[in-house]
């Protein structure tokens, strides 16, 4: 990610009000995903505040939730803290899946859950990411992915298109469904949800 994008979503959190993506609920496909699959390990990747992190935990999973802003870290911790949560149920890293190094240690995990990370990726950090992605989801692994449908910002592509998530993630990984929508916190955008299996 750039330095640029960094500054944007560091300024978002540093607001009084909270990131528009940010809305504090539990998206309904994680919900559904998680009562229907026994609880394992899980890699909650761009997690911002820990919202989907700390409702996995609490659900039985032992969550790691990473992201690249520190500030969105704290609050994630204190998210934790409040729900009383077993030790090391949930631990929050600052960490960048689009990096060349990205948890270099970490346990292979049956779940990799996105919501709203990826699509802001340029092309280099896609690639590293899908890589990292194929390191450590388990074999028969879940990789659970919201994202834009394309779009542009300040120029520059971004937001996945279905072609685009079978060519960042087969064969190491096999669609199981896709399902299209609307951002609920921007009509504008077109996204979908994409279910894959860890080949």
């Amino acid at each position: 990610m750039t330095d640029t994008s960094y500054d944007r979503f560091l300024a978002a959190y540093q607001s009084d009000q909270p990131p528009p993506w940010d809305s504090g609920i539990v998206p309904p496909e994680v919900q559904a995903f998680a009562g229907q699959t026994t609880p394992g390990r899980a890699l909650d990747v761009g997690c911002g505040t820990g919202v989907s992190s700390v409702f996995l935990a609490a659900s039985g999973w032992q969550v790691t939730g990473v992201d690249w802003i520190e500030l969105a870290l704290d609050q994630a911790r204190e998210r934790a803290e409040q729900a009383a949560l077993p030790a090391n149920q949930v631990v929050f890293l600052r960490a960048d899946a689009g990096s060349r190094s990205f948890l270099p240690d970490h346990p292979p995990v049956s779940l990799w859950l996105d919501v709203g990370c990826l699509h802001s990726f340029p092309p280099e950090a896609r690639q590293h990411y899908a890589q990292h992605a194929a390191r450590l989801v388990m074999p028969g692994g879940t990789l659970l992915l919201y994202a834009f449908a394309p779009y542009e910002r300040d120029g520059e592509p971004r937001g996945l298109a279905p072609e685009d998530v079978m060519a960042l993630f087969t064969p190491a990984f096999g669609v199981v469904s896709v399902q299209h929508g609307q951002e609920i916190t921007d009509p504008d955008k077109a996204s979908a949800w994409y279910r894959l299996r860890r080949a």
